[in-house]
Formats: structure tokens, C-alpha cells, sequence
């Protein structure tokens, strides 16, 4: 009778350990599930006009920002130039500040190293700020504006 008790304990010890370990890592996925979602709010596509400080130049740009991969700010015609954009700061729910790190030329070489400054304007709307460094150009460059989601 002893053999048969030590044979049904030693299964129930091992249907035990089974379950705890089942159990165990359901639980863990359960929390890595439950974890804070990365905020998503500034990613896509943008587009909008910007204007330079004196208001005498305007300019179409779109802004694609990612997640992973490369973010870029686009200049549409007459400029025709992109910038890489990685993320330099996190002002919280409404505000990023992004660096401006790779050109390909043309007026963006004037902003290369600068910073884009976005703020949320509502769900759909971003104001943003484009500052060149004082050493890129012979008169800093500013340049503001407000980026939509596309069709909204």
C-alpha cells in the first residue's frame, strides 16, 4: 500500500508543479500584456505650410514620424529637400523636440543639426517650430507652422 501512495504522490507533486508552471508563465504574459502602451499620438503623417519668421516665405512640408525606422520631414516644391528627424526630447503628452540629422541638401543643409518642436493642438493638429543652428546659415533660420493628419 506504501508503493501506491508514494507513486500517487509523486504524480499529484508533478501535476502540481505543471500547473504552477502553466500558471506562472500565463501570469507573466497577463502583465507584459497589461504594461503601458508606448505613446502613439505624434506617429504618422503630417503635412502643413510653415512660414519663415518675416512671413515672407512659405512652404508645404510633410512629416512622417515613426516609431522605429527613419522619421522625416519633407519640403515640397520649390525647396525639394528631406531632413531626418530622431527624437531629442519628451515634453509629455503634448510637446516632442526632435533634432534634425541628415539632409539631402539644397535649403535643408541650412537646418542640418537644428530642431523641429512640435506641440499637440487637438487630436489632429500639431504646431511646429523649425530652428536652424546660429553656425549654418549667415541669419538663424525660424520657421512655424501647423501639421494635420492628412484628410482631416
Amino acid at each position: 500500500m506504501n508503493e501506491f501512495n508514494i507513486g500517487k504522490r509523486t504524480i499529484l507533486v508533478f501535476s502540481f508543479l505543471a500547473i504552477m508552471i502553466a500558471l506562472s508563465s500565463f501570469g507573466s504574459g497577463c502583465s507584459a500584456g497589461s504594461a503601458p502602451k508606448l505613446d502613439t499620438v505624434f506617429e504618422g503623417s503630417w503635412t502643413g505650410e510653415v512660414k519663415a519668421s518675416d512671413g515672407a516665405n512659405s512652404s508645404v512640408v510633410n512629416l512622417n514620424l515613426q516609431q522605429t525606422g527613419k522619421s522625416r520631414l519633407t519640403y515640397e516644391t520649390p525647396r525639394s529637400c528631406v531632413l531626418t528627424v530622431k527624437l531629442l526630447k519628451n515634453d509629455g503628452d503634448n510637446g516632442r523636440v526632435y533634432s534634425l540629422a541628415e539632409s539631402t541638401g539644397g535649403f535643408c543643409d541650412k537646418l542640418l543639426l537644428g530642431t523641429l518642436s512640435l506641440r499637440k493642438q487637438g487630436d489632429n493638429s500639431l504646431s511646429c517650430v523649425l530652428t536652424s543652428l546660429d553656425d549654418k546659415s549667415p541669419t538663424k533660420i525660424s520657421e512655424k507652422g501647423t501639421l494635420h493628419r492628412p484628410g482631416k
